[in-house]
């Protein structure tokens, strides 16, 4: 009984020490991944605003994805593959996602920060557009309202019968 207890115990630590950290060939590496996870995400927020119809995410879907991997040189199959793997391997999984996110949040910033500079330039146009209407202290006067007002009559249905 002893050897089966030693024996079982050394597979045990064989089987442990043989876990390589050596990536397997058709992942994709860890800059790449982060571009394409970023990417990936990007696309699903846009589809988050499209439509909620049956089929819709297939139908606007499939052409973006199919696109972004074009632009990796990838395949949603290695995609797959490789999730699997950094899964397999939360800390690298997690290194990612640090990374993903600190690109999204610069995609924010900059957005924000364009989109601040658009609104000061339209505050600033309107400012000086009103400064230059002619004022020369008079004001326009204000047209009377000639239009009646008529009281609202509820319409008549035809087979209604009067009470």
């Amino acid at each position: 009984m002893h050897r089966y207890y030693s024996l079982f115990f050394s597979v045990l630590l064989f089987m442990s020490a043989c876990t390589g950290t050596d990536v397997p060939k058709g992942i994709i590496g860890h800059k790449e991944m982060a571009a394409l996870l970023t990417d990936v995400h990007i696309i699903d927020g846009t589809l988050y605003n499209v439509v909620q119809i049956p089929d819709s995410l297939y139908k606007y879907g499939t052409a973006r994805y199919t696109t972004l991997f074009k632009r990796y040189h990838t395949d949603s199959t290695q995609f797959k593959k490789s999730m699997q793997y950094y899964c397999a391997n939360p800390d690298q999984l997690q290194a990612i996602y640090v990374k993903v996110s600190a690109s999204i949040k610069a995609l924010n910033d900059s957005l924000s920060k364009a989109n601040e500079k658009q609104i000061n330039i339209d505050n600033k146009r309107k400012a000086d557009s009103m400064r230059n209407l002619p004022h020369n202290g008079v004001v326009a006067p204000v047209q009377p309202n000639t239009r009646k007002e008529v009281p609202f009559k509820m319409p008549r249905r035809r087979n209604a019968v009067p009470i």
